[in-house]
């Protein structure tokens, strides 16, 4: 039989893991937002279905990492606090 292998708590070494893991969670946002071509995470103006023009910061309604193909059509997203589907934008441009 194997001996079990142990986690070791103890090396120091795990303060690092938190700081990596926001950071492949940015790069994963950075390149959704690439694949969307959506300025996520910036100041926007974004004109919705019915003339409705909201402005502020645009995000995933959600926290996602990874967006199915399938669902990009569902995807839901946010400027500031009002969450909305992406099919129901119609314009959307960055202002930073």
């Amino acid at each position: 039989m194997t001996a079990q292998d142990e986690f070791n708590f103890g090396s120091g070494n795990a303060g690092g893991g938190y700081d990596r893991w926001l950071e492949q969670r940015k790069a994963a946002l950075v390149e959704l937002a690439r694949k969307l071509n959506l300025p996520l995470d910036h100041q926007v103006e974004v004109w919705l279905t019915g003339g409705i023009r909201l402005r502020g910061k645009l995000q995933l309604q959600e926290e996602m990492l990874f967006v199915p193909e399938d669902h990009v059509p569902q995807l839901r997203l946010r400027v500031d606090h009002v969450p909305f589907l992406i099919h129901e934008m119609e314009s959307c441009v960055r202002l930073d």
